[in-house]
């Protein structure tokens, strides 16, 4: 699945800061994705998902990233500067929403999500606003690692929720 030639070297060791992220999410309890923000190849700012531990189902890393970080976007956008998301998961409708309205212009992610992934959607189905800020979209990047982490969380749950969950992305794979 992971064909790492179309990704440079800096790409692998942004995602890796993303995995580190994961990791630390994974071992506070919670959902493991990492999100790295990049403004012209310079690494920004980090997150991790904190929605089990915030109790806020919204406090995706990807979200709280742009969130937080909105005004500097904005403001090198405008400039011209290259502004890029990597993330552990494939960005789930939210999150891909929310880099879209951002104008991100290279989502990077790690691990296909076939249970919340969003990316297959086509802009030009949706309306022109929408289709002229598309970013582009490169997934499978270092994708076992994040797998890995899924999986792990998932397995410790052991709910019937997060079974079937942990069904989709096992078929995902086989």
């Amino acid at each position: 699945m992971e064909n790492t030639s179309k990704f440079s070297n800096s790409d692998k060791i942004i995602m890796r800061l993303a995995l580190e992220e994961a990791k630390i999410a994974l071992n506070k309890g919670d959902y493991p994705v990492g999100a790295v923000l990049v403004i012209d190849r310079e690494v920004v700012a980090k997150k991790r998902n904190r929605l089990h531990n915030d109790k806020d189902w919204v406090s995706h890393a990807e979200l709280l990233l742009i969130t937080e970080n909105s005004k500097l976007i904005r403001e090198k956008i405008k400039s011209g500067s290259k502004v890029e998301l990597f993330t552990t998961l494939e960005p789930c409708l939210m999150c891909l929403g929310a880099s879209v309205s951002n104008r991100i212009s290279r989502i990077v992610f790690s691990c296909p999500d076939p249970h919340g992934g969003s990316t297959h959607l086509n802009p030009k189905q949706l309306t022109d606003w929408y289709a002229r800020k598309w970013p582009k979209i490169e997934g499978g990047l270092l994708h076992k690692e994040s797998y890995g982490l899924m999986i792990q969380f998932m397995k410790s749950k052991n709910t019937e929720t997060w079974n079937r969950i942990l069904k989709l992305f096992e078929a995902m794979y086989k």
